[in-house]
């Protein structure tokens, strides 16, 4: 079914520069200014095509044009108006879809309350890519590289889309521009931030499929400590797992990039990426190894002394704490010397709890913090 768009205030959000970009991406080919607008065709003889681009969107005609312009460029491209008035409307944006198939959404809907999970799942996986296209790490902890978190709280939501459930996330990235020593070079200039992150998440996901499968087939954990190379982290396997529901549920996850055409993206990034759903248990037990053997640097431990340990003449002393980690109260041990352990003694006697700051580590079934420093009582 054909469809055309003739609603004024949406032809006038159309940005004539962004419609220019969309055009050159495409291979038009501008002309001679003409005033107040820009001519652009493509092909040639009796298949030539031109469009008139309105330059100045406070003229009276602007709607009128913009909308000609539509209509003239869904017969060039042989494609519906609302696929390419989303596109011009992001020129200067990478798009992703993220399309959840489960049988239980068939009708495109969610309980409301799924529906909040499922959007700090999509939020915690852009963040846990903005945090990998800064520095490759197996598990990024509470605190998050401030850069990281300004890039997430910038992108936007998409209205959804028919298809199972499907949520559209908008990242704006600037056009690319060549300086004349890099005429010819697509890619001669370092990417912006932004485009790093989607391209990171892109790449990241793809790493993820294939280590999930690798790790499904020969039950070695190998391919997920390869994969850290590649900008997957615990963090982006709880968000994918976390997207993809409990073990019980037959729902696979597929993930498509729109790159923008205002900055050319190396053909070496995927752009459709499906995660089936007997991969889930597989990233979500890879996600709980990760953060077991990785340390959590200045982690800030408070809690109640339990037990003491020192043996005559040791210069260190053993103390256990029990403290929250991941939300829950844990026993963590640490080893303290003088004065720290007095300190250790008289918390425990006048029944205060202590603070401290070090590398909290997984060790059996509780945790260790190694090199305790800023050993202080708290008050109550």
């Amino acid at each position: 079914m054909k469809i055309d768009i003739r609603d004024v205030a949406a032809m006038r959000s159309l940005r004539p520069l962004e419609v220019a970009a969309y055009l050159r991406a495409q291979c038009w080919v501008p002309q001679s200014p003409v005033v107040h607008c820009s001519v652009w065709t493509k092909g040639e003889g009796p298949n030539q095509f031109e469009i008139v681009v309105p330059m100045d969107q406070e003229r009276r005609d602007y709607a009128l044009r913009m909308g000609e312009l539509l209509q003239t460029l869904a017969v060039a491209e042989q494609r519906s108006q609302v696929e390419l008035y989303a596109d011009l409307l992001t020129t200067y944006a990478d798009v992703i879809r993220i399309r959840i198939d489960d049988p239980e959404m068939t009708d495109g809907t969610l309980p409301m309350e799924e529906h909040a999970q499922v959007a700090q799942k999509v939020r915690d996986m852009l963040l846990a890519a903005a945090c990998s296209a800064l520095q490759l790490r197996p598990v990024w902890h509470a605190r998050k590289p401030s850069q990281a978190v300004e890039q997430v709280r910038r992108l936007r939501i998409g209205q959804t889309e028919r298809g199972s459930y499907v949520i559209t996330v908008i990242s704006r990235v600037s056009p690319e521009l060549h300086l004349p020593e890099q005429q010819g070079d697509l890619y001669g200039s370092e990417p912006p931030y932004e485009r790093k992150v989607t391209q990171m998440l892109a790449s990241s996901l793809a790493t993820l499929d294939r280590a999930s499968s690798a790790a499904a087939l020969t039950q070695d954990f190998a391919s997920f400590d390869d994969s850290v190379q590649h900008g997957v982290s615990a963090n982006l396997c709880d968000a994918v797992a976390g997207l993809g529901g409990e073990n019980d549920r037959n729902r696979n996850l597929e993930f498509i990039f729109s790159w923008s055409p205002a900055r050319p993206i190396e053909q070496r990034v995927p752009s459709r990426i499906r995660i089936t759903s007997d991969r889930i248990p597989i990233i979500r037990e890879a996600s709980r190894i990760m953060k077991d053997r990785s340390p959590h640097e200045d982690y800030e431990l408070e809690g109640a002394v339990v037990k003491l340990e020192r043996s005559e003449g040791q210069q260190l002393g053993k103390v256990t704490v029990i403290g929250p980690v991941d939300g829950k109260p844990h026993r963590v041990t640490m080893e303290l010397s003088e004065p720290q352990y007095a300190l250790a003694i008289q918390a425990h006697q006048q029944q205060q709890p202590i603070h401290c700051i070090g590398s909290l580590v997984k060790s059996g079934r509780g945790h260790t913090l190694r090199d305790a420093r800023d050993f202080t009582i708290e008050n109550e």
